[in-house]
Formats: C-alpha cells, sequence, structure tokens
C-alpha cells in the first residue's frame, strides 16, 4: 500500500516546524524533513512503508547525499541506548534538560525530541540568533537550570569554536554536564582550550544512517586527555573493514529512498553498513573505542555539514549550460577556514576570447545564483583562471597568481 510523503521544510529549529513534525508523528504520517536551502527537482509523493517514518537527507555513505528512512523504533532505539549510556556514568535520566542548537532537518537536531520522550525529560530548542548572542544566553540558561538538573546538549564543532571564542560563551559551556561534538574530528587546538576550561566534552561517532551516535567518549576521559571519539555503544557492533573502513550492524539503521519513491537496504546481506570514514579500533580501560581518521572520498566536513565536491560541479554545470555563460571548465576544492573548519573554492575557467564584459557580467549571475545555496556550501572564494584575471580587479573575486 502506498502512503503519502509529506514534505516539511525547516529554517532550523523553529517551534512552528517543531510542531508540525510532532503533530505529523503522533498522526502516523510519513514526513520528510528538509532544509528550506535545498532545492530539489524530484517529487516525492508516495512510498511503499507505513508511517509514522522520519526522511532525511545523510552524508554518511559515500558519493553523493542519500535520503534516509527512519521508523520510529530506529529513532526510539537510539534515545534508549545513548539513556542506558548516560545511567552508567551516574546520570538520573528524568533529570535531564536538553538544550538543542541544531536544525530540524539533522539527525542530532531531531533526536532530542525523541531522548525526552524516552528519558522523560524536558527538552528546549535554542535558536540561532540566541546562541551568538552569549550573554543573552548564559543569562537565559542560569535563569531556567533547576536544581539537581543535568544539562546536556549537541554541538558541531563551528558552534564550539564561536562559543569559544568570548568569555560568556566559555562560561556558557562550562555549565554543562556534557556537551557531545560531532561533524568532524575537532583540531587539537579546540581540544586544548576545552581541557583547560575544564568543558565536558564529548567527542561522538555516528550518521544519519545510523540514527546519531554510535560511539562515546566520556567527559572524564576526554578532560584526562584521551583523544578518539569514545566507546562503542550498547546496540551496536563496530568493525574496521581490510580497507580500514567503519562498518557498522545494527537494528537501528535506515533504508535509502531512491527516485520514483524506490527503497534500498542501506545494509549489505550480512547486515552491516559500510560509511565512507576511515577508522581504527582501540582497546582501553577493558572496551572497545573508536579513532576517526578521516573520510576516504573527496567529500569534506563544513560547520558540521558534508559537502560532495561532484554535486557542486554538477550543479554549476548544468546552470551554466542553460544560461549559455562561457565558460570551459571548472574545479571545486576546499580552503582551511578557521571558524568553519573548510570552505569551498571554485575555480573557474572563461573560454578563450571571452570578454572582459562578458567575464564581469557571468561572475555577477554566479554570484547570484549561490548566494542562496545552503551556507556550508557557498563559496569562500571564485579563482579566475590565470589568462582572464588581469581583466577583472573587483574584491569580490579572487585570482590566481
Amino acid at each position: 500500500m502506498k502512503n503519502k510523503i509529506h514534505i516539511i521544510e525547516v529554517e532550523n529549529n523553529e517551534k512552528e516546524s517543531l510542531k508540525k513534525i510532532l503533530k505529523n508523528i503522533n498522526d502516523k504520517k510519513i514526513t520528510y524533513i528538509k532544509n528550506k536551502s535545498y532545492k530539489t527537482a524530484e517529487i516525492l509523493e508516495t512510498i511503499d512503508i507505513v508511517g509514522p517514518a522520519i526522511i532525511l537527507n545523510s552524508s554518511g555513505s559515500s558519493g553523493k547525499p542519500k535520503k534516509c528512512i527512519h521508523s520510529l523504533e530506529n529513532l526510539n532505539s537510539s534515545a534508549k541506548a545513548s539513556g542506558i549510556w548516560l545511567e552508567k556514568q551516574g546520570f538520573k535520566l528524568q533529570n535531564c534538560l536538553i538544550f538543542n542548537t541544531l536544525p530540524l532537518n539533522h539527525i542530532s537536531g531531531l533526536m532530542p525530541i525523541f531522548r525526552s520522550k524516552i528519558w522523560s525529560c524536558e527538552h528546549i530548542n535554542i535558536s540561532p540568533k540566541l546562541i551568538k548572542k552569549t550573554r543573552e544566553l548564559l543569562v537565559f540558561t542560569n535563569e531556567i537550570k533547576k536544581e539537581n538538573q543535568h544539562l546536556i546538549t549537541s554541538l558541531v564543532p563551528t558552534q564550539l569554536k564561536r562559543l569559544l571564542s568570548e568569555k560568556d560563551g566559555i562560561n556558557w559551556l562550562k555549565i554543562f554536564d556534557l556537551i557531545w561534538i560531532g561533524g568532524e574530528s575537532i583540531s587539537s587546538e579546540t581540544s586544548h582550550k576545552c581541557r583547560l576550561e575544564k568543558i565536558n566534552l564529548a567527542p561522538c561517532y555516528g550518521s544519519t544512517e545510523t540514527a546519531a551516535m554510535v560511539t562515546s567518549l566520556k567527559p572524564k576521559e576526554f578532560l584526562e586527555g584521551i583523544d578518539n571519539v569514545g566507546e562503542i555503544l550498547c546496540d551496536i557492533n563496530l568493525r574496521i573493514s581490510k580497507k580500514g573502513l567503519i562498518q557498522i550492524k545494527s537494528e537501528r539503521i535506515g533504508i535509502e529512498l531512491l527516485e520514483a519513491s524506490k527503497t534500498k537496504n542501506f545494509k549489505d546481506k550480512n547486515g552491516w553498513w559500510e560509511s565512507s570514514d576511515l577508522g581504527e579500533i582501540q582497546e582501553l580501560n577493558d572496551s572497545s573505542y573508536l579513532k576517526f581518521i578521516r573520510r576516504i572520498d573527496n567529500a569534506f566536513n563544513s560547520g558540521g555539514e558534508i559537502v560532495f565536491p561532484e554535486v557542486i560541479k554538477l550543479r554549476l554545470s548544468k546552470f551554466i549550460s542553460n544560461e549559455k555563460i562561457p565558460i570551459e571548465n571548472l574545479k571545486i576544492s576546499n580552503i582551511p577556514n578557521k571558524e568553519w573548519g573548510n570552505k569551498i573554492e571554485i575555480n573557474i575557467y572563461f573560454k578563450k576570447q571571452t570578454s572582459k564584459t562578458d567575464i564581469e557580467y557571468s561572475l555577477k549571475i554566479l554570484k547570484n545564483f549561490s548566494k542562496n545555496w545552503p551556507k556550508h556550501e557557498r563559496p569562500e572564494a571564485w579563482i579566475i583562471g590565470k589568462n582572464q584575471s588581469n581583466y577583472i580587479k573587483k574584491s569580490n573575486f579572487i585570482f590566481e597568481k
């Protein structure tokens, strides 16, 4: 039986979108939660699964972004596993207060809904505006915190770096009993500062396909100087393939939504899902811990989100063809960025004999086209090939030397 897919477009973690998601869950609907910035030509109408279920865009698998379907059982199982992990450290789940700072179309921004339900505790959403106003954020948090409450949150490295750059941001971080940090490996500089300030960081590893984290390091272990993404959670089997890739077996791995509303299992015939990440297993304190190394493909992390250069190139190439822009080649790469970790750099090569006027006009069109992309996909720089760089001398663009 075909069931309708209901699309909810979100900007971040706004209350209105949260209410719509909760209503759809209660009404046992299948809901595709997507960021408003993502433009898609495909039309998702029906699917041959029973609701309620959640569909999210994923970047955990290699190659290109994929759509991942999770049943509520998967999401509840993930919440139970992280709850068991917390209880072993002495947390009373019903006394937890979860702060959600992440967008609802992100698996870590969605999980507080299910964790608060399974743990029988409260959760609140912190808007992007408030988290940037660190003084207001600190006052607000101190006002609502109750005695004997465990404050918990999840951040991506970009948010952590911003907060560490301000005194009030540091003081806000120090309030928390546990801060899960995912999205990428944090720098040694960031780790050192967090340890110096005694911030209860808990580096973790997971993906949309696995319904969030599958490993987590205890804050105590982080502060002691252990440098990995933690021990394997109770409902997870984890191994490293011959190629060095992280492979996971669990009942909570989702299924892939293909074009024309067809589905495909992420797991192989033996129940293992293979990530696009290289890692190694370390034995510590009589437990198995995961060390994240890097991605195996050319995708890279920008502000806690994965950027696929081939997807950006395809999008640009189609636009260039449709608009008849005189560009013969382009190259997508990443450049280090202190706040975001990495940002996109685009090298463009115009056809020979392209006039100065045409180059200037083309650059304006390209910049206008990219300004509405998701923030992590917006180019930091457009680099013009050597043969045309003498034509244009505007500060908006960077040129090859």
